[in-house]
Parts: C-alpha cells; sequence; structure tokens
C-alpha cells in the first residue's frame, strides 16, 4: 500500500484543503439574470432565497452532464462555481445562450478570489471567527474583512448525509494571512490539514462523485444520484428538461452510482475508467471511475456505475477487473 493521509480527523472533528487550483468564480448580473439563468439550468433559481446556496446541473439538449455548479444569491447578482479547470468552456456555454436583447451580464471574477475548504463536524465552528454576525442563519455569509462563505447543506448524491462542508472564497490580496488563521485554528482544534490526495479520500469515503471522472457527458443526473439535490421536477422549460422528466417519470436507469471495495491497491496498468465483469459469465457489469484508500475503514475503495442487474436487488456483488483483481459493491458513503 502506498503511503496516504490519514483522514479520521476530518471525519470526527475538522479538516481544511486549499486547492492549488481554485473553482471559478462567475458572477450574473442584470435585470434578467434570473429568467436568463432558469432556461438553462436544471434546478429552479425562482425558488432560491436571498443569501442562499444550491447545486445545479447544467445539461445538453439530450440532459447529459456538461457541468455541475454550486450557485449561490446575492443582491448583486448570481454566483455560479463549476468545477476547477472549467473556465472557459463553462464561459462559452452560458454566453451560447445569452442572446442579444437578454438584459443580463456574465462576469469572470475568478481573480478576485482564492479558495479554501472546510470538511467535517466543527466546519461552522472554524468558520464562525470570521464571518460578519449580521449575516447570522444565513447559507451564504459575508467574511468580516471581504469576501464570503459558502455552507453547502448536509445531504448530497443519492440525498445522502455527507456531512458539513464549507467554501470559503477569500479576498486574493488577503488570501495568506486568513489561510494561516484558518490552519492554526483547525489544528488547535484537533483537526487536519488535508493535502490533494487526502481531500480526495475524504472525498472517496463520503462517495461524493467530481466532474470530469464521475460527472460528465455521458452521464444523466440521476445516474450520479444528484438529481435529488440538482434537479427541479416542477420548474417550467430549460435545456435538457424533456428527456430529464421522462426518464424520472416513464423511463429506468440501466446504471447508477455505486461504491466498491477493491481486494489490493489497483493492479492494472491501465488507467481509469476501468470495466469490470460478472465473474459468473464474463459478461460487463459496470465501471470503476475512481480509488482511494481509506483510513478509517484501512482498505481499498473506489466509486463507479453498476449496470441495473446487480443493483435492482439487496445484497452486494463481487465482480472482476481484466487482470481478475476482485472487488465487490458497497453501500454509500462509505463513512
Amino acid at each position: 500500500m502506498s503511503s496516504y493521509q490519514d483522514t479520521r480527523q476530518a471525519h470526527s472533528i475538522v479538516g481544511v484543503h486549499i486547492p492549488p487550483v481554485s473553482r471559478p468564480v462567475v458572477f450574473v448580473e442584470g435585470e434578467d439574470r434570473i429568467t436568463f439563468l432558469q432556461g438553462i439550468m436544471s434546478q429552479d433559481i425562482t425558488r432560491q432565497d436571498p443569501w442562499s446556496i444550491f447545486y445545479s446541473l447544467f445539461l445538453n439538449p439530450k440532459a447529459r452532464i456538461l457541468f455541475d455548479a454550486w450557485c449561490s444569491i446575492h443582491p448583486e447578482g448570481v454566483g455560479l462555481f463549476p468545477a476547477p479547470g472549467t473556465m472557459e468552456p463553462f464561459m462559452d456555454h452560458l454566453k451560447k445562450y445569452l442572446f442579444f436583447r437578454t438584459k443580463a451580464r456574465i462576469h469572470n471574477r475568478s481573480e478576485e478570489f482564492r479558495e479554501i475548504r472546510l470538511v467535517g463536524p466543527e466546519t461552522i465552528t472554524i468558520l464562525l471567527p470570521l464571518l460578519d454576525p449580521a449575516m447570522s442563519g444565513s447559507a451564504v455569509r459575508s467574511l468580516k474583512n471581504g469576501g464570503f462563505a459558502m455552507i453547502h447543506p448536509p445531504t448530497f448524491q443519492l440525498d445522502m448525509n455527507v456531512g458539513p462542508q464549507a467554501d470559503i472564497l477569500v479576498p486574493s490580496d488577503q488570501f495568506d494571512t486568513v489561510s494561516r488563521q484558518i490552519e492554526s485554528a483547525v489544528e488547535s482544534a484537533g483537526g487536519t490539514i488535508l493535502d490533494g490526495k487526502g481531500y480526495m479520500n475524504y472525498l472517496t469515503e463520503k462517495g461524493i462523485p467530481l466532474f470530469p471522472t464521475e460527472i460528465n457527458e455521458s452521464h444523466f443526473p440521476a445516474e450520479a444520484g444528484l438529481d435529488t439535490i440538482g434537479v427541479s421536477y416542477n420548474k417550467g422549460c430549460y435545456v435538457g428538461q424533456e428527456p430529464v422528466t421522462r426518464l424520472r417519470f416513464q423511463g429506468h436507469l440501466n446504471r447508477r452510482l455505486s461504491g466498491f471495495v477493491l481486494s489490493s491497491p489497483l493492479s492494472s496498468p491501465d488507467p481509469l475508467p476501468l470495466t469490470f465483469l460478472n465473474p459468473e459469465d464474463g459478461s460487463e457489469a459496470g465501471i470503476l471511475t475512481r480509488t482511494a484508500y481509506s483510513p478509517v475503514l484501512k482498505q481499498e475503495i473506489g466509486l463507479g456505475y453498476l449496470k441495473k442487474a446487480f443493483w435492482d436487488g439487496e445484497g452486494q456483488h463481487e465482480f472482476l477487473l481484466s487482470d481478475a483483481q476482485r472487488l465487490r459493491s458497497a453501500p454509500l458513503p462509505f463513512v
């Protein structure tokens, strides 16, 4: 087993991760901003309260996932925060639907902020000293010296509890000071500073699908279990609305997000995703998209998609990778 970072303190106390590449920060402003976004996102933005946060998907006309984004409602506009590295294609996607007479403006504000992520039960305790007390109770909270924090809902994929999380958007010129303050507070609380691999292990233990490994143009929202948090079935027309609604009320899923436990660290020389097989007849049973070592379970775990024949029932199933390595399905979240 390769070296790993212990995630147990993040699950039991708190963890902080400073990503080397922050999420893009896009603000949509103007009097038509709500109607503009309502026509291209899967969540119902008209039902969101001021200073709230919500999760939405941006789909193609066939209801496959192009982008996912956390979104926040501010007095001056709507903040959109898609996955790191997606700025250019995400902006192109928005501008594709920004027609000449639409009174909305799209601003790339990514250079103004850097991101810090908090996870674990003591997330709010660490966050509170940074916040403007005048906005108590809101999911989007201003920082005392500029910037803002977004407190995520506790449920995510498949409507499962993934615990407290918060994204802190710090003004770039204050980042060094604020990041040191947060890291010191986390260490004093008995928490941990998560590097990139440690943070990925934590997210995998929580079963959280990510762009582009589990969230991409190959998948419908429901396959990743994201329709429970990212799709409104009551709003009007939007890009991808008809097939995503038809799948919900008339169709059935052929595969869905699942957890896996591996017999040993991945040994295949081929890159992920990897197809795995039904050992009874050698037929394809699904794909493995991500692996990580879980310090909590002391096992190699993974995420992927399992075909309906193997999840439309009870119990766990065992499968084979092409090199005969074994893995078995497991419920999510792992921890």
